[in-house]
């Protein structure tokens, strides 16, 4: 018999591993970005990134093409719906018809290449109803939402879907939470990442940046460091430069508040503020100086 505990999308904790720090969604001239692609690849190289994706609007940009990077280019096209939306396939090999899919159709289409599908900026509200959550929640093998999109600070919208991920994860959904730029100008730059945990001494390549992104090895930020988080003595426990973490669950329940950045919770704490009959999870927030965040993907209790 399965005894209790956390199910953890991280490397065990005994596993030596590094971060990758990328952002998989921005654009070039290729599209409607201001910059170039190799300005964009050579600021983020320089500001010490470890991936990056050229997800042109319905358009897809052979990595090949830039052979001396710098960094790992994962293939990418955001693609654009029958109904406007504009969301994103990683691991693409080729762009799909623009403006004729429906975002379940997108969705479809993008795991049965093999690649992994995200929901973007869901709070933008540049068209009525672009992500409501009968939308979301119909969206069979949905694995990926972000949680955070730097654009929409000076668009119309909230950059934050926490709220967005947490109604789905309520409604037992396995969606990992993701943080971009969504860079069309250079003060876009920096503003929100994802950073896989990666074995210490594994070579880097996009197709195993994508596996885990999918499978949630991965925290994001907009400027606190994670260094270490993970189950360990069956806790979840996070470790970060941050001033305080907040443990989140079922209905966005704040579970537990800590005024340090490393803090860990432990199973009943999770149990006594869950319903009973629902799939429980809990995720940390971790707060930093100023509007500075980072998250981790969630922790799953089995029973």
């Amino acid at each position: 018999m399965t005894r209790p505990g956390f199910i953890s999308p991280y490397l065990d904790v005994s596993t030596p591993s590094r971060w990758l720090r990328g952002n998989h969604h921005g654009h070039s001239t290729l599209s409607d970005g201001h910059e170039t692609p190799q300005e964009l690849i050579d600021a983020y190289v320089a500001e010490g990134y470890q991936y990056l994706a050229l997800s042109e609007h319905d358009l897809f940009v052979d990595p090949d093409d830039f052979p001396e990077a710098g960094l790992c280019l994962v293939p990418a096209v955001e693609v654009s719906s029958y109904r406007g939306q504009t969301l994103m396939h990683l691991g693409a090999r080729s762009a799909l018809p623009a403006r004729q899919l429906t975002a379940p159709q997108i969705l479809s289409t993008v795991e049965a290449d093999g690649g992994l599908f995200v929901f973007d900026h869901p709070n933008w509200t540049s068209m009525p109803d672009y992500a409501p959550d009968d939308l979301l929640l119909s969206m069979e093998g949905l694995r990926g939402i972000e949680i955070y999109c730097g654009v929409i600070e000076r668009l119309s919208g909230v950059a934050s879907a926490t709220d967005r991920w947490d109604r789905l994860l309520s409604a037992g959904k396995r969606v990992w939470g993701h943080a971009t730029d969504d860079q069309h100008i250079d003060s876009d730059r920096f503003i929100g990442w994802n950073c896989v945990q990666w074995p210490h001494e594994r070579s880097v390549t996009s197709a195993e940046i994508v596996e885990a992104l999918g499978t949630g090895r991965f925290v994001a930020s907009t400027g606190v460091t994670i260094d270490r988080v993970g189950v360990e003595e069956g806790a979840a426990f996070v470790s970060s430069d941050a001033d305080e973490v907040h443990w989140i669950g079922h209905g966005g329940v704040i579970v537990k508040k800590e005024l340090s950045g490393t803090s860990r919770v432990h199973l009943d704490e999770v149990i006594e503020v869950g319903p009973g009959d629902q799939d429980l999870y809990v995720r940390a927030e971790c707060f930093g100086r100023g509007a500075s965040t980072a998250w981790t993907q969630p922790f799953w209790v089995h029973a």
